[in-house]
């Protein structure tokens, strides 16, 4: 079992080294088989508005901070020596001040959430509502953007199939499907373990 587990973790380090861009926390990466729950949203705690839901995404989002890579790892990434330094609390290691695509994607999507109970988030008037409507709408787009881009770059080929019901002429799609996911809890582990602080809350100056 030991060795079965072992070969299996290399294979999937070599396949995400081989097939995505890179990153620190590729050995942070499991996978497996998820079937998606097509509930329109009952019973999760990210749909809605209101503190619990915000609680709800700011753990998997907006709490996990920010992590370090170092000059050689900028080298790999392509990204000008400019950039924005820090030092990792725990390791002591100096190096660039990095953000997991994730949890930026997750930002927008909660973003998005929030537009779509204006009003609450409006009467609250933080973050994103506080800057007026033309800010708020160009974020928007952003975030439109981003997650269009990312979804067309993952090019998701799992199928589905229809079904029909009873006096309706039009079929159904059944997204009660199964899909090879990513495991979260993994990740957001591996990016907590190695978080250099959140700069939007500024509990972390920079180097």
């Amino acid at each position: 079992m030991f060795v079965s587990a072992f070969f299996t973790r290399a294979t999937t380090l070599l396949h995400v080294k081989q097939f995505s861009a890179y990153s620190p926390a590729a050995k942070a990466v499991e996978y497996n088989k998820v079937k998606f729950n097509n509930t329109m949203g009952e019973g999760s705690p990210y749909v809605g508005s209101g503190p619990e839901v915000d609680k709800a995404w700011h753990a998997i989002s907006y709490d996990i901070g920010d992590q370090v890579i170092t000059n050689e790892e900028l080298d790999i990434i392509g990204m000008p020596k400019s950039h924005l330094r820090a030092v990792h609390p725990k390791t002591g290691v100096e190096g660039y001040r990095v953000g997991l695509e994730v949890f930026h994607q997750l930002h927008c999507i909660n973003l998005l959430r929030q537009v779509t109970y204006k009003d609450y988030y409006t009467k609250l008037g933080n973050g994103n509502f506080a800057a007026g409507e033309e800010e708020l709408q160009m974020h928007t787009d952003h975030c439109l953007e981003i997650l269009r881009l990312n979804v067309q770059c993952n090019a998701d080929v799992g199928v589905f199939t229809f079904y029909l019901l009873e006096d309706d002429p039009l079929p159904w799609p059944e997204l009660d499907s199964w899909h090879q996911c990513r495991n979260f809890d993994k990740v957001r582990e591996w990016a907590l373990d190695n978080s250099v602080g959140n700069m939007e809350r500024g509990d972390v100056s920079p180097n």
